[in-house]
């Protein structure tokens, strides 16, 4: 799932960036797992908006494009209050794919 191969190109494979890219990820999870989570309980879509935005640089930042293009895409349709229908599936497919990271990186990555 997270994209080591994108994280090697970024950093010039400083083992000790990836580290701290992994550590900030780990930190932040929880933090934006609650964002989305609560904006989409309390049908705050500009909240939303901005919690999708925040998510999607995160998982930019480990190479999880797919994912952060479905945040880029959420994001986009909150700010547009479009297809509210649609904004469960994007909160939990977020939420899937952030859980698989985080174990992911529970496990250890070899760098």
């Amino acid at each position: 799932m997270i994209n080591l191969n994108y994280l090697k190109t970024t950093t010039n494979n400083d083992k000790d960036t990836i580290r701290v890219l992994l550590e900030i990820f780990k930190e932040q999870a929880p933090e934006l797992k609650s964002d989305i989570l609560s904006a989409f309980e309390q049908k705050n879509w500009t909240a939303l908006q901005k919690a999708a935005h925040k998510a999607k640089n995160s998982f930019q930042i480990l190479g999880l494009n797919a994912e952060a293009e479905k945040l880029q895409e959420l994001e986009v349709l909150c700010k547009k209050e479009k297809d509210t229908h649609l904004y469960k599936n994007y909160v939990d497919e977020f939420l899937q794919s952030c859980d698989e990271a985080l174990n992911e990186i529970e496990k250890g990555i070899k760098i």
